[in-house]
């Protein structure tokens, strides 16, 4: 029906409306009833039953080792990953899943503005390692639309109907038929665990937000005491509960107006979050802050990058270029990959997690030392360490306040003409001193400058780059060579600790003496930061390490809880071709895309297990040969190397298309005497004249 407006001006309704935003979704049982026809499945699915059972205490290999695992709830009281035996008969199959949150931004073209959207899927733990890391096994659930960020609230929005079906599979459950129950059986899912970020983490978990008073999900520490002896303690502060937060929750939802919704979240740190409707979930405990982000792009690259390279405590024509050249010699393992050799300098690019975490646990320890003994420093190590604190707190001050001067200032240079759009300038482009609105990035007006040389204008572009380069090299000695020393003694050492306690955590199988160990250099760690830069260094992720062991208890190993699963997965939506669109078009375009080739790579699987020469068979060869795509891929590589192994093992044979036959005489002897002319052989003798020949 037409609105209103539009029934006053005369205007009709259209015939196929369309929404202003659009929130594409697909609901769990629906692709869990797709899942469950794949042969096989469902029999590994069963098998997390046995895992659970067989779960050792005080040793922790997979998720079902850990606390959340061994005592979640099913709506009768019952551990939920416990069935009993009657149950099991009747063919009943517990699924458990995580849910991964993630917001990405994508980049439509060069001069439109970056697009963010927020993928939500789950992972099946009951899985093993090796099928739950393919994409094809992820669950994509639904995607928050853009083009920025939804705020907590808006959150709760597009989470409200994932959690009523998530409700309604753990209590009630589902039947689906599956190959080994035609008739159907009772499918039970339940949430093990939220694993996102810290701003996702605090928007679904309806906490405050991470630059809050209270920014901990798991204990009331405050900001002013997050470099005190008591942060890196444990119990050093009350810890929050999920039964405190639950009612948090409900007093929030009697608050009427914006203004008493903002004063409430100020004051106690808590939203409304739809997690809150699930009976079994606990808010604080299952919302799990992601160890990628929080220790390997946090804590690692704080220290390194944020510490040692942007306070200068590794000079750049000094210890930094010393650091490059050990890197460049450096020979690791091929399956580590590499790192980049000019690590720290905007040409070394933006380390990923992988890189952080094979820096910390690989080159470090061999580098650091090396480097440090390399540098030493005269003056005691404890006036180094006030001098150097002092040092990076007034250079963090300065910058703050030159942040803030930025914010208030009106700068009108960089309003664009009427008409015209200013591009900005791309990281490269700005170091070099390069104006991007500049025909071919060629000044026009210096090029008489050089015209005496007989240069032309790339000759000339080249020169200037070179002098500057060289300019800026000389002037960066000097100012090292003006700076004293900042390597402290005990640097080395300091970095070990952490270094050891990520090797630990990263392991596949973890004792309890190792969490023990591993916790108590974290803490020590974290402890001595404060006392080698000082408390300014000092950041939320540190705190949230000190948590890290807790996560391991409660889900086991790292590798079962963290995000680079999920991160795959914005890769690969970040890999599709999409029209310009908002709205949510865009999201929805990434969402049809993905099922579409989970469902096309569900079909190539069906079609390698079927018999030689299958119809199916014959129609997956079809498609291989039609793809126009495949030049430079893991499927073209794997076609190549059957296609060469076919003929393994084979020095010489007959062709297909060979037969026996009796060759003219002069066709014979003519053969012999043009082959016996390079190379006279004089008492050869002639061989029959009966041969094989080929057409």
């Amino acid at each position: 029906m037409p609105s209103p407006g539009e029934a006053r001006r005369g205007l009709k309704a259209p015939e196929n409306p369309r929404p202003l935003l659009q929130f594409p979704m697909k609901s769990l049982e629906e692709q869990l009833t797709a899942l469950l026809q794949i042969p096989g499945m469902e029999d590994e699915l069963a098998k997390s039953t046995d895992r659970a059972k067989s779960s050792i205490r005080g040793k922790w290999t997979n998720i079902f080792d850990g606390k959340v695992c061994q005592e979640l709830p099913t709506a009768d009281g019952s551990r939920f990953f416990f069935p009993s035996d009657e149950e099991l008969a009747r063919g009943e199959l517990r699924i458990g899943v995580t849910l991964g949150v993630d917001w990405f931004s994508y980049l439509r073209s060069q001069i439109a503005p970056s697009h963010t959207s927020c993928p939500m899927s789950f992972s099946i733990i009951n899985l093993l390692a090796h099928h739950r890391y393919k994409t094809a096994n992820l669950l994509l659930a639904g995607i928050m639309p853009g083009p920025k960020e939804a705020n907590p609230d808006q959150c709760q929005r597009f989470l409200r109907p994932i959690i009523n079906e998530l409700l309604r599979l753990w209590r009630d459950g589902v039947q689906i038929a599956t190959p080994k129950y035609l008739q159907g059986r009772l499918i039970r899912v339940a949430l093990v665990a939220v694993v996102c970020d810290k701003p996702a983490a605090h928007k679904l978990g309806g906490f405050g937000s991470h630059n809050h008073r209270f920014f901990c999900t798991l204990c009331w520490i405050t900001q002013d005491k997050k470099a005190t002896p008591e942060a890196f303690k444990e119990d050093g502060f009350p810890a929050r509960t999920n039964k405190q937060h639950r009612e948090l929750q409900k007093e929030y939802l009697k608050c009427s107006s914006n203004s008493a919704r903002d004063a409430f979240v100020k004051e106690h740190a808590t939203r409304w979050s739809e997690l809150h409707r699930l009976p079994y979930f606990d808010v604080c405990r299952m919302i799990v802050i992601d160890p990628m982000h929080n220790l390997f792009l946090g804590v690692v690259k704080t220290h390194f990058y944020h510490i040692w390279v942007q306070q200068n405590i590794l000079r750049k024509t000094k210890e930094l270029r010393s650091l490059h050249a050990i890197l460049a010699n450096l020979r690791m393992p091929a399956r580590l990959g590499r790192l980049p050799s000019l690590i720290g300098e905007p040409a070394g690019g933006s380390l990923t997690a992988d890189q952080w975490l094979i820096f910390i646990t690989v080159v470090a320890p061999l580098a650091i030392p090396q480097l440090w003994q390399e540098y030493r420093s005269d003056e005691p190590a404890e006036s180094l360490a006030k001098r150097r604190a002092q040092q990076i707190s007034s250079t963090l001050k300065a910058k703050k306040e030159a942040a803030a001067a930025a914010r208030k200032a009106q700068p009108d240079a960089l309003i664009p003409e009427a008409g015209k759009r200013s591009r900005r300038p791309t990281q490269k482009a700005a170091e070099m001193d390069i104006d991007p609105d500049m025909d071919n990035g060629i000044d026009a007006g210096t090029v008489e400058d050089y015209d005496e040389y007989g240069l032309n204008p790339t000759q000339q572009k080249r020169r200037k780059k070179r002098a500057k380069a060289s300019a800026t090299t000389a002037e960066d000695e000097a100012i090292d060579n003006g700076r004293p020393c900042n390597l402290h003694p005990d640097d080395p050492p300091h970095l070990l600790k952490l270094s050891t306690a990520l090797k630990i955590l990263t392991g596949r199988e973890i004792l309890e003496a190792d969490l023990v160990e591993a916790d108590t250099l974290l803490r020590e760690y974290t402890a001595e930061l404060v006392q080698l830069y000082g408390p300014d260094v000092i950041r939320p992720n540190h705190h949230y390490a000190t948590h890290t062991v807790t996560g391991i208890r409660n889900y086991g190993p790292l590798h079962e809880f963290w995000t680079f699963l999920f991160e795959r997965l914005n890769k690969v939506l970040k890999s599709y071709k999409t029209p310009n669109h908002a709205g949510g078009e865009l999201e929805s375009s990434f969402f049809r895309e993905f099922h579409r080739t989970v469902q096309e790579a569900r079909l190539l699987g069906q079609g390698a297990r079927e018999v030689e020469g299958s119809e199916l068979q014959r129609a997956i060869q079809v498609m291989y040969r039609a793809s126009a795509d495949d030049h430079g891929t893991v499927q073209a590589l794997s076609r190549e190397l059957d296609a060469a192994r076919e003929d393994d093992g084979i020095k010489f044979e007959l062709s297909s298309r060979s037969e026996i036959t009796v060759l003219p005489s002069h066709v014979y002897f003519g053969s012999i005497a043009k082959s016996q002319s390079p190379f006279p052989q004089p008492n050869s003798t002639l061989l029959p004249l009966a041969h094989h020949s080929s057409k």
